[in-house]
């Protein structure tokens, strides 16, 4: 599976339309919407959305080593910290 993404990426987005400086959160949605078993990851640290499928990590640079303890699973978080899930979805998404 990990080449099917890696594919998918290169293929339909061979230019950088800003998803690594302001977009991230956007690619991770068109990630999980061609792979709707993946999870959308939150950098806690980094401030950046990724896409987690199979215990690997995409943005779109292609497969990414974050940090595992700094990532939260974007869909719950707000259930750990409604204040910051809140300001993120004002300050970033909206």
């Amino acid at each position: 599976m990990e080449e099917i993404i890696l594919d998918f990426i290169r293929r339909r987005f061979s230019i950088d339309c800003n998803w690594l400086s302001g977009n991230c959160y956007y690619f991770a949605i068109i990630l999980k919407t061609r792979f709707p078993d993946g999870i959308i990851c939150y950098d806690l640290v980094q401030g950046h959305f990724i896409f987690e499928y199979e215990e690997k990590f995409y943005d779109w640079s292609g497969e990414i080593q974050p940090i595992i303890n700094d990532l939260v699973d974007w869909e719950s978080y707000w259930k750990t910290d409604y204040k910051h899930f809140s300001r993120i979805v004002r300050d970033v998404i909206m």
